[in-house]
């Protein structure tokens, strides 16, 4: 049977915010909002870090417009976790770049073009005058968005018209993958388990329960095959139900429609080892402790659209990388997820993103936790002399 993607990526907590464009699709369910038959919400702050008057903020800030207070010309503020006892000291001068640096939509330009050197040798000792007096075309940037893989476009903060009026100045569409690409059989084994391995059998009968209770509407028979990492996808994204509606999906159809040149960094099967590449086994114990502790799934789910609708990206990642509510065997788990849905990922991307960007001005839509760090595509292009600027959005 062939399918088509018209639907919608480090840890599994990057997976859906910020990694993998299509994890829900793959996931092989659409799930509606959080179940009403799920566990009641433990008391937070006896559980994590964050205080549960801060987690409930964060609740109320995605139904509200952003404050323009930021006195370094953000449209909003992040919310401040400074009464976490792992809040770090950060040096004024890096904090001022990442004040600068906070948004979800960057102009990139490239960097001064430089000859080749057979191109240096070939060139006449001295350029006739009129040829050295000609000035260098303009060069016409790029622009680099983060995406998030769940939440509507209010919640998100994002206005399709502005970034419309983006892509029309730009020849290049640039995405993670293509929605659209067609599913084959070869495929199923990267998100099913075998027949005689259930999930069951690896994370036991009551995390199975709570699994179907917050997923209900996934059928019994699926939610057995599904891997850990399909079902981690479904409850961190808040058991949304992927669309044509989604962010990835609604700006390629944008792009197409536009008649832009459509450029995907990667392919589907490449997409789908980068979400498989920790064995089922060893990613079952990570489930048997989110499911344990199912609030917490629901805490970050609002720290991350808080923190999008921010524009603070640094924050959000950092923490991702707190991994609440995680043993220290789970965060090894977690920690070589990470390398294969980010890092990996990141500096396969950099070399054919870099050419793009230098062939002609580009739009790239991207999961926007492979932005931000020191081994994020922000940091990549600026050592390699690309000047990257937040522009507010």
């Amino acid at each position: 049977m062939t399918a088509t993607f018209h639907k919608r990526d480090a840890l599994p907590s990057a997976l859906v915010a910020g990694g993998c464009a299509l994890a829900l699709l793959l996931a092989g369910a659409a799930v509606p909002a959080w179940s009403q038959t799920a566990a009641p919400m433990p008391d937070v702050a006896q559980k994590r870090s964050v205080p549960a008057a801060a987690a409930k903020e964060l609740v109320v800030e995605q139904t509200q417009p952003a404050k323009a207070s930021d006195p370094n010309g953000s449209d909003a503020v992040a919310p401040s976790f400074d009464s976490r006892p792992d809040t770090a000291i950060i040096p004024a001068q890096s904090l001022l770049q990442a004040r600068r640096d906070r948004g979800v939509l960057f102009k990139v330009t490239p960097p001064p073009a430089v000859p080749l050197p057979a191109e240096v040798a070939t060139q006449p000792a001295a350029a006739p005058p009129a040829a050295a007096a000609a000035s260098p075309p303009p060069v016409r940037p790029s622009y680099l968005l983060g995406t998030i893989h769940f939440g509507s476009p209010e919640e998100q903060g994002i206005d399709y018209a502005v970034l419309e009026k983006v892509l029309g100045e730009t020849d290049n569409f640039v995405n993670e993958v293509d929605v659209n690409s067609a599913w084959t059989p070869d495929f199923d084994a990267y998100r099913w388990l075998p027949v005689q391995t259930p999930l069951e059998g690896m994370i036991g009968k009551d995390d199975m329960r709570m699994a179907q209770a917050l997923l209900p509407t996934v059928r019994p028979q699926d939610l057995q095959r599904m891997k850990p990492w399909a079902v981690l996808a479904l409850l961190e994204a808040r058991g949304e139900s992927a669309g044509d509606t989604s962010m990835d999906a609604r700006l390629q159809a944008m792009a197409a429609a536009r008649g832009k040149h459509l450029i995907h960094l990667e392919t589907l099967q490449q997409q789908l080892q980068a979400l498989d590449c920790v064995p089922a086994g060893e990613h079952a114990p990570v489930l048997d402790e989110r499911l344990r502790k199912s609030w917490i799934l629901r805490i970050e789910s609002a720290e991350a659209m808080a923190y999008y609708r921010s524009r603070n990206l640094d924050a959000w990642l950092a923490s991702i990388d707190r991994m609440e509510g995680l043993s220290d065997s789970a965060r090894a788990v977690e920690q070589r997820s990470r390398i294969c849905l980010l890092e990996d990922r990141n500096a396969r991307w950099i070399g054919p993103l870099e050419t793009v960007l230098q062939d002609g001005p580009s739009l790239v839509a991207v999961g926007a936790i492979h932005l931000t760090g020191n081994d994020g595509l922000i940091a990549r292009l600026r050592r390699d002399g690309y000047t990257v600027e937040a522009v507010p959005f």
